[in-house]
């Protein structure tokens, strides 16, 4: 007994080891299940990432979800099935479909189906509100909108098996149809949410969708168009005696300016109705589109175009470095590198541009103030500018190429998914007539050769064409802003040499030849001479101060650098015409690009009022902005406004430094200053008061 005992509790104990190991091995796995959540507060100002799953996400849902309780109220008041007398015809001149009543509990699941979705949608309308939390609206949203799904696809299976149509006099109605896309509709926006909450739960972003208020408006305006849609459909069902589904389909039809006319008003108060509600419908989709179209624009510029930027900003100085470390290493042996050699390659070189590499210095001007000229200091600026502005000109390439390329994928994917759609649910239609109905149907021609006739195709199209319209007036918008704009700068060209010539190309082409040009010049002398007009410079009174680009030329670099100092009264007059020259440019429809030579002259007023004691250099101020790198994170390159409004606010911080620099100067106690003035005093007021004695007093 006793060995069979010891026996036993062995057994025991090298049991309990792989048991003691399991639980551990599971604790670990729970811990680090545990450990990749990270839940970020409201106020969480850290950085974001998962930009689709935070921004897009919450836009496409709200968007999404009134269109599937649109398809959801279409299943409802409306009977399943359908009885087919070929043999009569509606009012459209189709054979006539009477429905015949589902079963009871077929319509229970549908009315609790819209209930649920309709729930979740106004879940995920007090999730935007900030009426309930994040944490509890988006999984009341998820909830409601899976049951939704979930309830439709029960029903429609079980009427499927249990109760489906009989062939040939019995089919599904449009309604069956909605409730199947319904329910797909409701499954991508569980999708979806789902993927926010996961990107919430683990920390890519804090518990709140970071919406805008056009976004917001934009969710309004989606609404508001989807009721308008609704109110149409109660309106023409009774109107023009067709059913339910037939008269969203009209008002789809009438809103997107397609007009198949396969369904047309046949009596006056329908075509009567038909003009305030087609207004209406146009202005709002209006509305819905460009808002949809600068949301686009807004979401890529934010999140693709500025991390393009930033990835040749950060390559540029990364490579930058190397160069100079390169560039040291000879240095510390004693190797003497002349000034030609002190710029260096930059790394970064536009693709279309390959033969003329940008050349930089690495080092800050700052670093380098002993020992060099002021002009060799001036250029490797100028070349870490040049730099920038060519990671900005390729950007420009780069964003209008994309969004091109973009939007006709976009379309190219909409167009032919939809067209294999219509294919499969049309009787006697080739893919390629699907290609040329949906092409018809994106560019709103509607001959109405080829219209969607089966109850299936109906609520597809509806769908549909929501989705297909905002797509095609992107890529019209994006065409714009790319081939549109080639070929118009293409006619301005060759207008401004043929049918609306201008001097000023002339002059500029002439001046490419100075045999030539001399000659004109020496011949436009002579004529004036001859009429009694002065030749040569105007006198320095005579000079414009307007700001024109004729009197406004920048200086070379060299005359820059050899430009000595202006007094601070010069500096502040110069000051105000900036301000009033930028305020121009700033202002004009096509935004300004200043040269180096420009910036130089800005800067030079920008940081003339810094009041900082010597030798120390600071970025910036209680007033503003004082010094910045070209290629770094603070560049002007790389903010949201035009130059000239960036340049005007600094300006104008300038002048504000500068009148407080001027208060502060004056003395202490001129405000205890006595009223009567002494002989000194009157001497300098002298013109004063004898201009005001002339004005006011010169009666007395």
């Amino acid at each position: 007994m006793a060995p069979q005992i010891n026996r036993k509790s062995g057994a025991s104990v090298h049991s309990q080891v792989p048991q003691s190991s399991d639980h551990r091995r599971r604790q670990s796995f729970w811990e680090w299940l545990l450990g990749q959540f990270h839940l970020r507060p409201p106020d969480d100002d850290e950085p974001q990432d998962w930009w689709f799953a935070s921004t897009a996400v919450p836009l496409v849902a709200a968007a999404t979800g009134p269109l599937a309780n649109v398809m959801s109220i279409v299943a409802l008041v409306m009977p399943w099935r359908s009885h087919i007398f070929f043999d009569q015809k509606d009012s459209l001149g189709n054979p006539l479909q009477v429905g015949f009543s589902d079963p009871r509990w077929c319509i229970a699941l549908n009315a609790t189906s819209l209930a649920s979705g309709l729930l979740g949608n106004a879940f995920l309308l007090c999730n935007f509100t900030r009426i309930i939390r994040y944490i509890i609206a988006l999984p009341a949203s998820i909830i409601c909108w899976t049951a939704s799904m979930a309830l439709l696809v029960a029903a429609t299976v079980a009427l499927h098996v249990f109760a489906s149509p009989i062939a040939p006099n019995e089919l599904y109605s449009q309604a069956y149809w909605s409730a199947v896309i319904a329910a797909i509709l409701y499954f991508i926006l569980s999708v979806i949410l789902i993927i926010n909450m996961l990107g919430y739960i683990l920390g890519h972003y804090p518990q709140y969708f970071a919406l805008t208020d056009g976004q917001r408006t934009l969710i309004l305006q989606t609404l508001s168009f989807v009721i308008w849609l609704l109110i149409g459909a109660v309106i023409f069902s009774r109107v023009i005696d067709i059913s339910f589904a037939d008269a969203l389909y009209f008002s789809d039809v009438t809103i997107l300016t397609v007009g198949f006319g396969d369904i047309a008003p046949t009596n006056a108060i329908g075509r009567g109705i038909l003009f305030p509600y087609a207004v209406m419908g146009i202005i709002m989709l209006g509305l819905v589109v460009g808002s949809i179209h600068q949301f686009a624009k807004d979401l890529q510029y934010d999140n693709v175009i500025r991390k393009h930027i930033e990835r040749k900003r950060v390559a540029t100085i990364r490579r930058a470095t190397t160069l100079e470390n390169n560039r040291s290493g000879p240095a510390e042996n004693g190797t003497h590198t002349s000034d030609s050699d002190e710029t260096a390659q930059i790394g970064y070189r536009p693709r279309y541009s390959r033969e003329h590499p940008i050349r930089s210095s690495i080092s800050s001007w700052t670093q380098g103030l002993v020992g060099r000229s002021k002009l060799m200091l001036m250029k490797e600026e100028k070349d870490r500018f040049d730099a920038m502005r060519a990671i900005q000109n390729e950007t420009i390439i780069f964003r209008r190429t994309y969004n091109l390329l973009m939007s006709i994928a976009i379309f190219g994917i909409v167009w032919t998914c939809g067209a294999v759609v219509f294919w499969q649910l049309e009787e006697d239609l080739s893919y390629f007539d699907a290609l040329y109905f949906g092409f018809c149907s994106l560019i709103t021609v509607g001959y109405g050769d080829f219209t969607p006739t089966t109850n299936a195709a109906k609520p597809f199209f509806v769908v549909w064409s929501l989705i297909a319209v905002p797509t095609m007036t992107t890529l019209i918008s994006e065409m714009s802003d790319t081939i549109v704009a080639w070929f118009k700068n293409a006619t301005d060209k060759v207008a401004d040499w043929t049918v609306l010539p201008q001097s000023s190309k002339y002059k500029a082409f002439l001046q490419r030849l100075p045999v030539i040009y001399s000659a004109l010049e020496r011949r436009a002398e002579k004529k004036r001479v001859a009429q009694g007009f002065p030749v040569g410079d105007l006198e320095p009174g005579q000079q414009q101060d307007d700001g024109g680009e004729s009197s406004r030329r920048p200086r070379p670099l060299e005359d820059l650098a050899r430009d000595s100092s202006p007094s601070r009264q010069d500096l502040a007059q110069q000051l105000a015409f900036a301000i009033r020259r930028t305020a121009k440019h700033a202002l004009a429809s096509r935004p300004k690009h200043y040269s180096y030579e420009e910036w130089v002259e800005f800067t030079r007023l920008i940081r003339f009022t810094d009041n900082s004691p010597e030798g120390v250099v600071l970025d910036e101020d209680e007033f503003g902005v004082l010094n910045w790198d070209w290629i770094g994170e603070t560049s002007p390159m790389l903010a949201s406004q035009t130059e000239p409004e960036w340049i005007l606010d600094r300006l104008c911080e300038s002048l504000i430094r500068y009148v407080d620099g001027q208060s502060r100067r004056q003395p202490s106690d001129q405000d205890e200053k006595p009223l009567s003035i002494t002989n000194c005093d009157r001497d300098v007021e002298e013109p004063t008061l004898k201009k005001e004695r002339d004005i006011r007093f010169e009666d007395d």
